[in-house]
């Protein structure tokens, strides 16, 4: 309705020209800025950084935390309609047509906390707040205090090598550790709530870099056109990291054994750890991509009492030094040579 009423002020009150190209359109070379390689590497490099959050969070995740226990369902778990709700797990409900606890919803396979709506969507939301945070505190908490602010792309592959680590550590222990593969709802909890707050503080941490950067990298005449391709290389990354989640976590875990006779959907554990290994591939990539860009002359600091690579005019100057320290010891062994000549010399001389 509201909308309805704001139609006619906008019919009759904007000018006709609003939002219309005064000059001709772009070309696509224009449009993808080919002449502009820093931006292309870094737009690259985008796309596999949040590849690398997609491959697990947007769709993985929240099916695993909905998934039961796959030892809880099937004919050895009966149950009626009209029994107390709590006689199935969480994840789980009585089918009437079956009479026993089955998966509420199979195509989410089996094996996770079974948690309900309410805690999925808190726990998705608590991490969007802490990424959004975190990436507005970056400079203040963390690159400034580092030295590593204005930050360049040596910056971006320690913070992308950086990036690797929670999700690979995360593959690791749904792979092997007890809490997954035996089940231990509090050990699952405690390992999804640190690993996924780690990679949200560092994920963010590498955003805020991405960002500053890609203004950066843009040519001051086409920031507008700079930053929509950059733009475009992260939803394209998003899509990716969405497509390959959702078959990975479907298909890479297997099917789970039926139940009596019961198919209670496929591994979720399983899937999602090869989500979290496709993840840390992704943000190895991006880290490796971005080694390619020209933009290292600052070097890179780890505090005010560590240097990881030292600016580039710096290691000119103590190369040139060390040159003209190696000339002065070529000059002074001359002279002492050509002292001893005329010493010699000079002696056969007076002999």
């Amino acid at each position: 309705g509201l909308i309805v009423l704001a139609l006619p002020f906008a019919i009759w009150g904007l000018d006709a020209e609003l939002g219309t190209a005064k000059k001709k359109n772009s070309s696509f070379k224009e449009i993808f800025v080919w002449d502009n390689f820093n931006l292309n590497v870094l737009s690259l490099a985008r796309l596999f950084l949040f590849a690398s959050r997609d491959f697990w969070f947007e769709v993985p995740l929240p099916f695993f935390l909905r998934s039961p226990n796959c030892d809880v369902l099937g004919p050895d778990f009966p149950c009626t309609p009209d029994q107390d709700p709590t006689a199935c797990d969480d994840g789980s409900t009585c089918d009437p047509s079956l009479s026993f606890c089955a998966n509420i919803n199979t195509g989410g396979g089996c094996g996770g906390p079974g948690v309900g709506r309410t805690v999925v969507g808190a726990f998705l939301g608590g991490y969007i707040i802490l990424y959004g945070q975190i990436q507005s505190w970056t400079p203040q908490l963390v690159t400034g205090p580092l030295g590593q602010t204005p930050p360049n792309k040596m910056t971006e592959v320690f913070w992308g090598m950086i990036n690797c680590l929670p999700t690979m550590i995360a593959a690791i222990a749904v792979y092997v550790s007890p809490a997954f593969t035996e089940h231990r709802l509090g050990g699952m909890t405690a390992w999804l709530i640190v690993i996924i707050v780690t990679f949200a503080v560092i994920f963010a941490i590498n955003s805020s870099i991405h960002s500053y950067l890609v203004v950066k990298y843009a040519a001051a005449d086409k920031v507008a056109v700079s930053v929509g391709l950059y733009y475009m290389s992260n939803a394209l990354g998003r899509l990716m990291g969405t497509l390959g989640s959702g078959f990975l976590y479907t298909y890479a875990g297997g099917e789970v054994n039926a139940i009596g006779g019961y198919d209670p959907g496929h591994d979720a554990t399983l899937g999602l750890a090869a989500c979290f290994v496709a993840g840390t591939v992704s943000s190895l990539l991006a880290a490796v991509i971005t080694i390619w860009i020209r933009d290292e002359e600052s070097g890179l600091k780890c505090g005010p009492c560590l240097t990881l690579v030292a600016p580039k005019e710096v290691v000119e100057v103590e190369e040139g030094k060390e040159e003209m320290e190696e000339e002065d010891i070529r000059k002074r062994d001359l002279a002492e040579r050509t002292v001893e000549n005329i010493e010699v010399g000079e002696a056969k001389r007076l002999e």
